[in-house]
Formats: C-alpha cells, sequence, structure tokens
C-alpha cells in the first residue's frame, strides 16, 4: 500500500525546523548572557562603586566585550552544545576576563603610584 499523500507544501516542514532552531539559539544566547549579567551586577553593586576594587566602566565594558566575543566563537564553534556546557564555558571566560581586567587595574594603579611618588620626589629635590 502506497503512503498517503499530502497536500501540505514541504516548506511548512521546514519552517518548524527552523523555529525549533531559533528558540535553540536564543537557549543558548540567553545561557551565556545569563552569567556575564550576573557578574556585572557583581562589578556594579553600590558597596563596589566607589571603592579602590571597582574597575570602572571603561574596563567592565571591555571584558563585556571580549566575553562576548569568545562566547559567540564558542556556540559556532559548538553548535551542538547544551545550554549547561555553554552556561559552565561562559563561567571560565568571564572568570577568565574578570581576572585580567583586575590585573591590568592593579598594574595600572601601580605605576601611577610610582609615577607620582616620583614627581613628588623630583619637585623636593627642585624646590626643597
Amino acid at each position: 500500500m502506497a503512503p498517503p499523500v499530502s497536500n501540505r507544501p514541504p516548506a511548512a516542514a521546514t519552517a518548524r525546523t527552523n523555529n525549533t532552531q531559533q528558540a535553540t539559539e536564543a537557549e543558548k544566547t540567553q545561557a551565556w548572557q545569563g552569567v556575564l549579567d550576573g557578574a556585572v551586577n557583581r562589578l556594579n553593586a553600590p558597596d563596589v562603586v566607589g571603592t579602590l576594587s571597582h574597575l570602572g566602566e571603561g574596563r567592565i565594558d571591555k571584558i563585556k566585550d571580549q566575553v562576548k566575543e569568545e562566547m559567540e566563537a564558542f556556540v559556532r564553534a559548538n553548535p551542538n552544545a547544551t545550554p549547561e556546557q555553554i552556561k559552565e564555558k561562559a563561567e571560565e571566560v568571564t572568570s577568565k576576563h574578570q581576572t585580567n581586567g583586575v590585573l591590568e587595574k592593579m598594574r595600572d594603579d601601580n605605576f601611577f603610584k610610582k609615577l607620582m611618588d616620583r614627581r613628588k620626589e623630583l619637585l623636593k629635590d627642585m624646590w626643597g
């Protein structure tokens, strides 16, 4: 017996598949975006802003851009990754870039402290 003939065009089946795939892409993006948003919220917490440990908007924006770029590349390279795997990778990547941001800030703060100390020393030598 031959299978029944359907009047439904084949495009309807592919449209359904594409909608499912788009939802999966949205879930993947949401997985790493949630980790990044949580990290940014911790960096911008009211008890951190205004202290020496605050990285500043420029460094926070740089961290966000780096994490976004690296996570988009990871999702493209691993199309079958689950949201849990993506979240795990996002935590690793976010932590790495936060640490780099803190080290960069420490380096800059140390440089400017030495610069100001040297300035004071030169002023003292020049003016007594």
